[in-house]
């Protein structure tokens, strides 16, 4: 081979060598010179033309007037912007109520039920007997204060009860009188109350006799010392101790309704000793409660007059919460469980049980004291006459349902709103509705339970039945809104009727905007 050719050859190498570069800088450039708004046009054109969202494919088919294409994307907004409102709303009602309370069944059996507590208060605060015999035994400042005098200054203590008007000067003699004498008020209080075994003189239980105090117990109450069966809410109980074994450990129930086999008791309001009273009539009030609650104003109260007989019939609602409500935080359920909140004081919680606790708390950060007629764990100061100037100037922010709160429900329970106390309602609680059918009492033609009178003058007494008004009771269940499944159920269905969205539309739309730019970047040549 000649030099010149040799030489011409090496020049056509060198050109084609230098195409092959320019055809790969070309390449280079074209790739990147992607047209990505073009290329994400294109796509869409193909997502509306074979995905199943309702009207997309009307607003790319061909022969299609531009004012017909307007008309379907006017009616694909219109279907998205009502889709998104209605998630948007069921979303809201996910989160606002995230619980919800049903009727489970109304034929819940009532022996699955504890009967409930049944706590009898004399309307007479203070024997007048047992005043006038403690006044004369006490010392005072005064001479010529006379015992019928000093018995009048004991009805000062009641005036936590929201009685009376403060009285300071009086407050500091009686409070004087007592210290001379090393008295305080929860002494008086249990002296000048009668004992459970000469308020309640016969007892029935299921239709047998029992001894009123192996069923009855001394307790504390808003009405101040007071009677109660059934009641467990103490740490620990006020019964005798050598009948404490035969008490059962928990509530007692009944098998079966109507009055003679429920509770019966005949009550002695001893009429001709009345000294203190907050209602002007003889006799008792009766309250009915949860076994595990505090004998407060929330209960069931009955007005007992002497010489009267009455019949309280009790129809229960019970509410338990699921596991899946369990589950959910307490501010979110708005509910406390029963061991999620923990007392001071009385057993179990309930919401009744935190007020009452509340109340006492606020008048001790108030006046330093608790008065007589609150729970006291016995190491907080029992509130004395000298403490009661601020006790009774405080009353109107215990004695209110929500304790250092003068507002409407509506406003105090609002969402986000720390609750009073801390307090939340219970999420398992059984409430006993009563109601009470009240006649004059004459033994005199009644052949009925004749030995239960035996040896008993009946005068002013007041017999009452407490029973179960049927075997069957109201059982509501507590539960969350919805879970997962009725979540993906309702939002699915919302976007199914209005564009009919699916999972493998969603996944439609995921394919074409990102697995398939992959491969047209990677895979195809892209066209200029």
């Amino acid at each position: 081979m000649s030099v010149a050719q040799r030489i011409t050859f090496k020049g056509l190498a060198q050109r084609v060598v230098q195409k092959r570069k320019e055809s790969l800088e070309a390449d280079q450039n074209s790739r990147s010179r992607f047209q990505y708004r073009a290329w994400f046009v294109k796509e869409l054109q193909d997502l509306c033309n074979v995905t199943a969202l309702h009207g997309y494919s009307q607003i790319v088919r061909s022969g299609y007037s531009a004012l017909e294409r307007t008309v379907w994307s006017c009616a694909v907004v219109a279907s998205t912007i009502c889709a998104i409102t209605l998630l948007m709303i069921s979303w809201s009602w996910n989160v606002e109520t995230p619980t919800v309370t049903v009727t489970e069944s109304t034929n819940y059996p009532t022996w699955n039920i504890p009967f409930p507590a049944v706590t009898v208060c004399p309307l007479n605060k203070i024997s007048a007997t047992a005043a006038l015999t403690r006044a004369g035994m006490m010392k005072r400042p005064d001479a010529n204060l006379t015992d019928g005098e000093l018995a009048d200054l004991f009805r000062l203590y009641l005036h936590v009860l929201g009685l009376g008007q403060s009285d300071p000067v009086r407050y500091r003699l009686l409070h004087e009188i007592l210290q001379m004498n090393n008295l305080e008020i929860p002494q008086l209080v249990g002296e000048f109350t009668p004992p459970c075994s000469k308020m309640i003189e016969r007892c029935l239980w299921k239709g047998t006799q029992w001894r009123c105090d192996n069923l009855f117990q001394m307790v504390n109450s808003t009405e101040g010392l007071c009677c109660s069966f059934n009641y467990y809410g103490l740490l620990k109980d006020n019964y005798p101790k050598k009948i404490t074994v035969s008490i059962p450990k928990e509530p007692r129930r009944l098998m079966a309704s109507g009055y003679q086999t429920g509770l019966s008791i005949l009550l002695q309001p001893f009429v001709e000793d009345y000294h203190a009273t907050d209602v002007a009539a003889y006799g008792f009030k009766v309250m009915i409660h949860s076994s595990y609650d505090f004998p407060d104003n929330d209960a069931e109260i009955m007005l007992v007059v002497a010489g009267t007989e009455s019949f309280v019939t009790i129809n229960p609602t019970v509410t338990y919460a699921t596991a899946d409500a369990m589950g959910l935080a307490p501010s979110v359920r708005n509910c406390f469980g029963r061991n999620e909140y923990r007392l001071t004081v009385l057993q179990r919680y309930s919401y009744v049980n935190c007020m009452v606790e509340c109340r006492a708390a606020t008048i001790y950060d108030k006046c330093g004291c608790v008065p007589f007629n609150l729970p006291n764990n016995e190491t907080l100061k029992n509130c004395e006459m000298k403490d009661m100037e601020c006790v009774v100037r405080a009353r109107d922010l215990y004695l209110n349902a929500i304790p250092l709160m003068n507002s409407t429900m509506a406003r105090v329970m609002t969402r986000g709103v720390e609750p009073p106390c801390g307090c939340l309602p219970a999420c398992d609680k059984i409430q006993y509705p009563a109601e009470m059918v009240t006649g004059d009492m004459n033994r005199n033609y009644s052949y009925n339970a004749i030995s239960f009178f035996k040896d008993i003058e009946l005068k002013n007494h007041s017999l009452v039945h407490v029973y179960m008004a049927g075997l069957t009771a109201t059982h509501f269940r507590m539960d969350i809104y919805q879970d997962s499944l009725g979540t993906l159920a309702s939002f699915g269905g919302i976007l199914g009727l209005f564009l009919g969205f699916s999972i493998i539309t969603g996944f439609e739309v995921i394919y074409f905007f990102t697995i398939r730019l992959l491969f047209d970047l990677f895979t195809n040549k892209p066209e200029r």
